[in-house]
């Protein structure tokens, strides 16, 4: 009797430490997966045909990096600034929530934007958590430092060759809508209102909000590139994101697919860092490229 139960200990202690290197590894692949999930920046690229763009602009090529959110993680920065680079932009747009309003680091992101700018010119539109941070006047001060064209509900012209296209920005309406209890469209429709340029050109807007592209298309924006959806956070096959702020659970604009309303085309970028204490799952990094093609 006493060898038997010594036999049947042995086997109860294989089993466990079988079940323990089970869950191990399973714990191990899972950490595995969510860093490289939330690490490896993806590369999306979209072409862009319209009879507006001029001839000088065929090919022009757009670089759009949003929500960084102040990130500090050198295996992401490393992978964003050498894709940037291969993707050989002409122009670089940045929109929105650079920094992170919960644990707002101002050098972090001026230490990526840094670089960034050394690649091709940039734009940039605030995002809701610049705006409310107290650090987005110095923000914006240590951009405009660097050169970088900041859209406070303003525009530029960008000119190559003979010809030129308008890009326009509008501060994102979180600025004037402290309390959340005003009209986040009609402050949107009063930003792209000032805005006095010659419509018949064709118009690139940044954007940090894509809920809002109904109103877009009312003033005629050729292309809106947004972000603030985080691509829905997570994201299932054949179902797109869960939830995006200000949309809510299966949110209609995340990422992945070009999303038109009459003239309007809308790019939604995924983003790049996350917000707070957030994470992705089937959702990585994304840098958007975009291709302009004139006359088609």
């Amino acid at each position: 009797m006493k060898n038997n139960g010594k036999k049947t200990n042995g086997v109860r202690s294989t089993g466990f430490k079988r079940r323990l290197v089970i869950i191990l590894t399973v714990a191990a692949v899972l950490t595995a997966y969510l860093y490289y999930g939330n690490t490896a920046v993806t590369v999306t690229r979209y072409d862009i045909s319209s009879e507006k763009i001029p001839p000088d602009f065929d090919g022009f090529r757009i670089v759009q990096i949003s929500d960084l959110h102040n990130s500090g993680n050198s295996v992401m920065k490393k992978s964003l600034i050498s894709k940037t680079a291969n993707a050989k932009p002409d122009v670089i747009l940045l929109t929105g929530d650079m920094v992170d309003s919960y644990f707002t680091d101002v050098s972090a992101a001026i230490s990526m934007i840094e670089k960034l700018n050394e690649i091709a010119p940039m734009y940039y539109v605030i995002g809701n958590h610049e705006a409310r941070t107290g650090e987005s006047s110095n923000l914006i001060r240590r951009m405009r430092e660097l050169g970088i064209g900041i859209l406070w509900n303003s525009y530029s012209i960008i000119r190559v060759g003979n010809d030129e296209i308008v890009i326009a920005g509008i501060n994102d309406p979180r600025l004037l809508n402290k309390d959340g209890t005003a009209d986040d469209a009609a402050i949107a429709r009063e930003s792209l209102g000032s805005l006095d340029y010659d419509r018949e050109m064709y118009t690139i807007l940044l954007s940090h909000r894509p809920e809002l592209l109904n109103t877009y298309a009312t003033y005629g924006i050729d292309l809106v590139f947004a972000g603030h959806a985080h691509g829905g956070l997570v994201r299932l096959p054949f179902i797109g994101g869960l939830y995006a702020p200000h949309q809510g659970l299966l949110p209609d604009y995340t990422g992945g697919v070009i999303y038109q309303i009459a003239d309007t085309s809308m790019i939604v970028s995924r983003g790049v860092g996350n917000s707070g204490d957030t994470f992705r799952i089937n959702d990585n990094p994304e840098l958007v490229v975009t291709v302009l093609h004139a006359g088609c």
